[in-house]
């Protein structure tokens, strides 16, 4: 039978990236600014940005698990987190949608002062 299958389980795979992507930055491909729903590839990077022999950049991202983000807003399970001032990669998490790309939800409360946010990534 063929399945036509690429990845099995695709828990990770490689992306042209922006050059400034490092590891352990949330990253979003594609989507729209200021959306609820799952839109895009989210992914965690697990390697730098590398050049690839097409001369674009590279790095392999997670979609699968929970990960640590900051914010200085105060979260409680299930909170919808965006990334910060309209990135499509970082670590700086905030609950406002406007102009922010949707990257998961908060996995534990948080306080309001500035810290470290567990965050599932939804894909």
């Amino acid at each position: 039978m063929a399945l036509n299958e690429v990845l099995a389980e695709a828990y990770s795979a490689n992306y042209a990236v922006n050059t400034a992507v490092r590891a352990g930055m949330f990253v979003v491909l594609g989507g729209s600014a200021g959306s609820a729903h799952k839109i895009g590839i989210v992914g965690i990077a697990e390697t730098d940005a590398k050049l690839g022999d097409d001369g674009l950049y590279y790095a392999t991202l997670r979609h699968v698990g929970s990960f640590i983000g900051t914010t200085a807003v105060a979260t409680t399970p299930g909170s919808p987190l965006y990334l910060a001032s309209a990135a499509t990669y970082g670590t700086a998490l905030t609950t406002t949608a406007t102009a922010n790309y949707f990257v998961g939800y908060a996995t534990k409360a948080k306080g309001a002062t500035a810290g470290n946010v567990q965050v599932r990534i939804n894909n």
